[in-house]
């Protein structure tokens, strides 16, 4: 196996990993969502659910779990339901959030919730896709290959994470006003639904 064949991948594996997590998705929109409304300390258990959810999807997609979906389309279909339900039900509980009121039910995702999340987020399974199918090589060089990119994916987005929760909290100096945040929240509500093609894509 020669290791310079395997970092010579090194290069593409950081430019996509910041360029497709840097861009908004569901992850980030929920993340400036939750910078703005909660901080960044209540953020963080989200940011971890990412990573580790991600990354559980990233080493079973490498054990072929794609496969799986490719024997059985049905599951895929499923699937698919499942995320446009969800998407929209945090949509709406995001858009009837009133996280300055006592009563209100709006709070963080939690660890278990962020990394579950990524079951259903059709950008995480795109990007993963492309991480294990065109930034791996073949034969003995697989596993290396595909490990580092395991690596430098976790490593190059944790960043980004970081940066749309400070995106939320910066604009949350500009959101004092109670029906500014509430428009906030409806946007982002609106941006999420956004998203839903991708999952029939």
């Amino acid at each position: 196996m020669e290791t310079s064949t395997v970092l010579s991948l090194l290069p593409a594996l950081i430019l996509f990993s910041i360029s497709a997590t840097l861009t908004p998705g569901p992850n980030n929109i929920l993340l400036a969502y939750s910078g703005a409304n909660f901080g960044f300390r209540k953020t963080l258990p989200h940011i971890v659910g990412i990573r580790i959810g991600m990354t559980c999807m990233h080493l079973a997609m490498l054990l072929g779990l794609g496969k799986l979906f490719e024997q059985y389309p049905m599951l895929h279909q499923v699937l698919s339901v499942f995320a446009a339900s969800y998407i929209i039900y945090l949509a709406i509980k995001i858009a009837r959030g009133k996280p300055n009121s006592s009563n209100s039910s709006a709070s963080p995702m939690t660890f278990s919730q962020a990394a579950l999340f990524q079951l259903v987020n059709p950008k995480s399974w795109a990007m993963l896709l492309t991480l294990v199918t065109a930034l791996t090589l073949p034969n003995e060089q697989y596993w290396p290959s595909a490990l580092l990119g395991v690596i430098v994916f976790n490593l190059a987005t944790l960043p980004c994470s970081f940066f749309w929760v400070a995106v939320g909290r910066y604009l949350k100096g500009f959101l004092q006003n109670p029906q500014k945040l509430k428009r906030f929240n409806l946007v982002m509500a609106s941006l999420l639904l956004l998203t839903l093609p991708l999952i029939f894509y």
